[in-house]
């Protein structure tokens, strides 16, 4: 049977219990400290490239965002299954589940805000006390915003940190999600943080992204983005998978991408369909794993479903 993903709110206390334990195990093994490296290797490319001609963009400021992290997930979910078959990785949607009072923070499943002053994890199985520690851990160097900042030096803390609010006081709302969904088209020229600027096509993509807006927002930075800086702490930064919350983050926007998949039937799934120098085509092997492509991830129901 197709493995199904779940909102976390529906999730049973074992279901919580058996998720947390396979990614302690998966954390054990150096998996998901090569999967925190591999974000930032991959990370860092993209935003030094981010106007053109360095590389190709991989999986942000690019059409590759979803199918990119779509097979990131797999790899991770793949791994905490081989520990527990009946394990997926579970979704936070904020567009709904924004109290601080959520089971999303309780100490027995993501754990809590930072502590005043460092932004220290206290609580819960990602809390440092309670063994979680960063083996790779960057911060950004130099005047650039880290939403676009490719450059960064080590990060000697080995805690993770957490800063609710602060950076972005408002999480996403349900109408940027459904207003975002009804774009008709996947992605558009250059195919980076500017796609959809000045043109009467949007970017389906780059409004996901957070670097694009509708003329009644007042900020840029809503939906992906704007989970990141809500969460704040390491969440800001491109070793941002250090934090667990990640992959909740990114599932639900694996599940937006499924939702406008399902609803625009009829348009391309994924563009560009030709090859491309900046980013990956419909049939560019993605790095840097160079084992599937976008048309090979276009229907996730071959790897699992949502509830």
């Amino acid at each position: 049977m197709v493995p199904v993903r779940k909102n976390h709110l529906d999730m049973t206390a074992k279901e919580k219990r058996r998720f947390i334990r396979a990614l302690l195990r998966v954390k054990e093994t150096g998996v998901y400290d090569e999967l925190v490296r591999i974000h930032i290797e991959i990370n860092s490319g993209d935003y030094l490239d981010k106007d053109g001609g360095v590389g190709k963009r991989w999986g942000h400021m690019s059409p590759g965002l979803f199918p990119w992290h779509r097979q990131y997930l797999l790899i991770l979910e793949r791994a905490l299954q081989r520990f527990d078959p009946t394990v997926t990785i579970p979704y936070w949607d904020w567009t709904k589940d924004q109290s601080l009072d959520s089971p999303l923070w309780a100490d027995d499943f993501m754990g809590g805000n930072g502590r005043p002053g460092d932004g220290k994890v206290m609580t819960g199985p990602f809390a440092r006390c309670n063994g979680w520690k960063l083996n790779i851990s960057v911060v950004p160097v130099g005047d650039e915003h880290p939403a676009f900042n490719g450059h960064y030096t080590t990060d000697d803390r080995d805690y993770l940190v957490r800063d609710f609010g602060t950076t972005n006081p408002n999480l996403p709302t349900s109408k940027e999600l459904e207003d975002t969904l009804a774009i008709p088209t996947y992605d558009t020229p250059p195919y980076n943080y500017t796609s959809g600027y000045g043109t009467e096509t949007q970017s389906l993509r780059n409004h996901l992204e957070g670097y694009a807006k509708f003329p009644y927002e007042a900020n840029l930075g809503k939906l992906h983005g704007a989970g990141h800086t809500w969460v704040g702490g390491h969440m800001l930064y491109i070793g941002s998978p250090n934090d667990p919350i990640f992959f909740m983050h990114h599932c639900f926007l694996d599940k937006a991408w499924s939702i406008w998949q399902q609803q625009h039937p009829d348009v391309p799934q994924y563009l560009p369909v030709e090859e491309h120098p900046d980013v990956p085509s419909l049939h560019t092997k993605l790095a840097p794993w160079y084992s599937m492509t976008p048309a090979d991830l276009l229907d996730h129901t071959k790897f699992y479903r949502y509830e």
